[in-house]
């Protein structure tokens, strides 16, 4: 996942020389659902160097941002996954990590 520091869908979408910059002007739902899965990392991501979540900070955006699966049973093995990582202060999730882990929260609660 590499560069994530102000990245966009639309910014990446238009660095691409092979999609035109006009098609660039609408996002599409999932579109704009990964460009709020990007945000909410680099939103939470307060402590130290922005490009980690510590784990308090990603037991916070579980919190504060998927109340709603941490009703179901999709977000408990996200929860054993954050107490797993170490220090609370300390540990750092990268932004492929956090993506794993949002991918396997998505996965948990796919339709049957």
């Amino acid at each position: 996942m590499g560069r994530t520091s102000g990245t966009s869908v639309r910014g990446l979408l238009s660095e691409c020389p092979c999609f035109p910059a006009q098609d660039c002007q609408e996002l599409t739902d999932v579109e704009r659902a990964i460009e709020t899965v990007i945000n909410q990392f680099h939103c939470y991501a307060v402590k130290g160097q922005k490009e980690y979540l510590t784990p308090n900070e990603m037991q916070e955006l579980v919190v504060q941002k998927l109340p709603h699966l941490g009703k179901v049973r999709c977000v408990g093995p996200l929860e054993e996954k954050i107490e797993c990582m170490g220090d609370p202060d300390e540990a750092k999730l990268e932004f492929g990590e956090y993506w794993d882990m949002m991918g396997d929260a998505a996965k948990g609660c796919r339709r049957k």
